[in-house]
């Protein structure tokens, strides 16, 4: 997984070749409370499996609250 970008403290990571093909999507979206870890998560630690990062953002900006610390 390669990270695309951080909104409202979700991760939108895109999968790679090898992972979309076992996992069967192209953007993993991990929950805020993982961040911290990303680098141990994979898209099997995925909130949502979604094909574009578009979907990604609309997905973030109308489901996933912001998390404040």
């Amino acid at each position: 997984m390669k990270k695309i970008k951080t909104l409202k403290g979700w991760g939108v990571f895109k999968n790679n070749a090898k992972e979309t093909q076992e996992h069967g999507f192209k953007i993993t979206v991990l929950h805020p409370d993982n961040m911290e870890y990303a680098y141990l998560c994979s898209p099997h630690d995925t909130d949502m499996e979604l094909e574009t990062l578009e979907s990604a953002v609309s997905w973030i900006e109308s489901h996933g609250k912001a998390v404040t610390a």
